[in-house]
């Protein structure tokens, strides 16, 4: 799926993309909404456009939205269906990836199609989201107050933009470019949204890739600490190890609790001087744990930190921000998160949990203050207990990473009953996110080819090259 450079140019919703002769071999469905080609990082070719479909899916004859869709074509012709692919999040738009869904999804894209859609609310699909300004992203009344006036001034009702209402997206794509069954991989939150349409779609799923999920019934931010402290311990545990890692950090978890012990002090970041405080340095620690790649600096940079040198330990700053980033001004990021059972808040289970976790502290405060800014955001539309509910036996491969602070293995604990047609696959000593990984990119190909868990031979995800530590 790599191709020649484009020749010409046309502009998809206010971008401009580089056409190329790769993507002329596919047509939507006729009647279907316009779609022009475009191309991502300069090699990617595909289609993109819009499908338009009900802001209410109870409602099919009321007010509209558009999403945005993606569609890199197969390379045989014709297509012997289409993978679907789910972002994480909740609020990353899917058609950002394209060119990594390329990378990583060649082999599937020989012979199937790889549509991405931006979840409603977010990216390109009718963004729906609070205004830009300066919200201090620790401040609980801040956050709450921010909130409150942004939810009273919408000309939309929020309670539409849930995982249930992306799932029925997802199933008016399916049709609307005329494809029958579909195969899906959902990364992340990406996995949620994929389950929930699995249980809403169940004949319209030919198999399914949950990478790096959790299971419906699990409260994932309730649990977060232990799970930080469990992927940490794991990661620390390989440098005791590698001889080299050992002898040059002999005790990291003793030197990270001296560094959470120490008060607030200012560091100088290439954009300014901020105040790290002991929240922030867990927060690091843990967005460091979420990656590998990322994760094999985590005994270096605590061991600079504690001598003085943040510089390490701070790349890892991105997502700690002192002010919400974009994602935090989605309307569904809110409506998501304060309303669906997977993504309550509970301070009491948080603080019980997390007992000894050098995590605690940083789960307590974001569990109390989303238990505060919810109070302001309407309950948005969301499944009965039906979550727990078996699948309809859709092959189901389910992927973990051995040392994944997010969603580990323990978050899938009692699997078999949800998917008695399913698989786990554990990749030894990976983070949040398999994919990148070539053996895992080989199964997911395999599985989907089959559309069968059966004569997979997973081998190779207890051997994935993991980066070397730095010790230097």
């Amino acid at each position: 799926m790599l191709l020649l450079a484009a020749v010409s140019a046309v502009t998809v919703a206010g971008v401009v993309v580089w056409l190329s002769t790769r993507s002329e071999g596919w047509r939507p469905p006729s009647g279907s909404p316009r779609f022009a080609s475009c191309t991502y990082g300069g090699y990617v070719d595909g289609w993109c456009g819009h499908v338009r479909v009900a802001l209410d899916p109870r409602k099919p004859h009321g007010r509209t939205i558009d999403l945005r869709v993606t569609v890199l074509p197969a390379t045989t012709k014709p297509a012997a269906g289409a993978l679907f692919y789910l972002e994480g999040g909740p609020g990353v738009p899917a058609t950002a990836s394209a060119v990594s869904v390329n990378d990583f999804f060649a082999q599937v894209g020989r012979t199937r199609d790889l549509v991405m859609i931006d979840q409603r609310g977010t990216g390109g699909s009718s963004r729906l989201a609070c205004p830009d300004r300066r919200v201090h992203a620790a401040d609980a009344g801040a956050v709450t107050g921010y909130l409150r006036a942004c939810f009273a001034k919408l000309d939309a009702d929020p309670r539409l933009y849930t995982t249930r209402a992306a799932a029925d997206d997802l199933e008016a794509v399916r049709r609307a470019l005329g494809y029958g069954k579909v195969d899906l991989y959902g990364v992340s939150y990406g996995a949620t949204l994929a389950q929930a349409y699995l249980r809403q779609y169940p004949r319209s799923a030919r198999s399914a890739v949950l990478d790096s999920g959790s299971l419906p019934a699990v409260r994932i931010y309730d649990v977060s600490a232990r799970n930080a402290e469990r992927a940490l311990a794991a990661e620390l545990a390989r440098c005791a190890a590698v001889r080299t890692c050992a002898r040059a950090y002999p005790h990291p978890r003793r030197q990270l609790e001296e560094l959470l012990a120490r008060p607030p002090r200012r560091v100088s970041l290439a954009t300014g001087t901020v105040l790290l405080r002991s929240n922030d340095i867990a927060w690091m620690v843990n967005a460091l744990s979420e990656t590998a790649e990322s994760a094999a600096v985590i005994p270096s940079a605590i061991d600079a930190a504690v001598h003085g040198d943040y510089t390490t330990l701070t790349t890892a700053y991105g997502p700690v921000s002192s002010n919400l980033d974009s994602r935090a001004r989605l309307i569904a990021y809110w409506e998501i998160l304060c309303s669906e059972p997977w993504a309550a808040f509970d301070p009491a289970t948080t603080a019980r949990d997390g007992t000894g976790s050098y995590f605690a502290r940083a789960a307590l405060g974001r569990a109390r203050l989303f238990r505060r800014a919810c109070r302001v955001v309407p309950k948005g539309f969301v499944p009965s207990a039906a979550a727990s509910r078996p699948v309809e036996r859709v092959p189901t491969l389910l992927l973990a990473g051995s040392a994944d602070p997010l969603d580990p293995v323990a978050n899938l604990r009692g699997w078999r009953r949800l998917f008695p047609n399913g698989r786990l696959v554990v990749v030894q000593g990976a983070g949040h996110g398999t994919i990148e990984y070539p053996c895992v990119q080989r199964l997911v190909a395999g599985f989907v080819a089959r559309g069968s868990t059966s004569q997979l031979n997973a081998a190779c995800a207890r051997h994935v090259a993991l980066p070397s530590f730095i010790t230097g």
